[in-house]
Formats: structure tokens, sequence, C-alpha cells
């Protein structure tokens, strides 16, 4: 009975979390219109904590009311990539280095949502983020809220030592993923392969 509950709450779409995530979509537009239209940069750090808030608090929720679905499973990593992807996008245009991470990110998500796609179509599971990915996404956020806040003032030597740390982590986690990954494309050929899934996701626990 529990497991059977448990199974129709993963297929539900509109759940507070669910449109929360879809909420820090669309405020991708409105932090790029406040970014580059108007410059603002007061405005712009304050969708951006808004943005992490919303982040921060539909992870609670599935975790506090059990309210993982697949959908938010799905969505919220690219909630944050795509969120990423813009921050970056901003930054290039301040710090050329950005745009190592900024590649690095590119690379790595379509090569690992290929092979996570190959993984869904033969096993109907959503696997979820491990130690590294978190550790990256906060890096991600991290680093570019520092560049951020100090948009014209940040030291050179503090922008590549930030910016080296991030893409350190981002390549260990392309290549843990990466193996993991394809021992699961390897292993749901002919089967289910018994791989632990962690809890329920918010943002800090999503692939990264």
């Amino acid at each position: 009975m529990e497991e059977s509950k448990e199974k129709e709450i993963s297929r539900k779409i509109i759940t507070v979390p669910n449109c929360l995530t879809v909420l820090r979509i669309l405020l991708i537009p409105v932090f790029l219109w406040a970014a580059l239209v108007l410059k603002n940069r007061g405005l712009s750090l304050g969708v951006l904590a808004f943005s992490f808030f919303t982040d921060v608090l539909d992870g609670f929720i599935a975790r506090r009311y059990h309210v993982t679905t697949d959908f938010g499973k799905a969505m919220d990593p690219i909630a944050d990539k795509l969120n990423q992807t813009a921050i970056m996008a901003v930054l290039v245009a301040y710090y050329p280095i950005v745009l190592l991470p900024l590649g690095i990110l590119v690379v790595k998500e379509l090569y690992l949502g290929i092979l996570m796609y190959i993984v869904y179509r033969r096993s109907g599971k959503i696997f979820q983020a491990e130690w590294h990915g978190k550790i990256t996404t906060f890096l991600i956020y991290f680093t570019m809220g520092l560049h951020l806040i100090w948009l014209h003032d940040m030291k050179p030597h503090w922008s590549y030592i930030t910016v080296g740390i991030t893409v350190f982590f981002q390549l260990l986690s392309l290549v843990l993923y990466a193996i993991r990954n394809t021992q699961l494309v390897k292993h749901y050929k002919n089967g289910p392969f018994p791989v632990k899934e962690e809890g329920p996701a918010g943002d800090g626990e999503k692939r990264s």
C-alpha cells in the first residue's frame, strides 16, 4: 500500500516543489533583462537570491512532505543548468575566463544528458545526484555569485583561483558521472541493475 502511494506521488506533475522549479526557470529571462537591458546589478542579484531561495525551499518541501516526483527529478537539474548558463553568459563580457567553466558545463550536460536519456529509456528510472555533483553545483553558484557581487572590482588572482577550483570539480564530476552512467547503460541493456537511489532531491541534491 505504501509503495503504491509512493509510485502515485512520483508520477504527479503539479506539486508545490515542481511549481517552484518552474518558477525558477521563468525567472531566468527576468534576470537577463535586469542584467543586460537595465544593467541593474542590485536587481540582478535580487532575482538570483530569490531564485536560490525557491531552490532551497522546493528541496525542503520535497524531503519534509515526501513529494518527490519524476518530473521534479528531471526538471530540477535542468533549472539549475539553465540558471548557471545564464549567469555565466552575463559574466563572460566582464571576465573572459568564465568561458572555460561555461564551455565545460555545456559539453558535460550534453554528453551526460544523452547517456541518462538512454538509461531512462531502458530502465524507466531517473537517478539523482552524487556528492561530487552537489559540490560542483555549490561551487558554480558561489564562484559566479562572487563575480557578480564584485562585478568590476574583483582581483584577477581571486577570479583565477575560484574559477580554477570550480573547473577542477566540474571535470572531476564529469569523469565520475561518465563512469557511472556508462555502467548504467551497459547493465540496463539486459535488465534491471540494482543501483542505490538517493533520497528526495532538492536543488542541492541534483546532478551538476
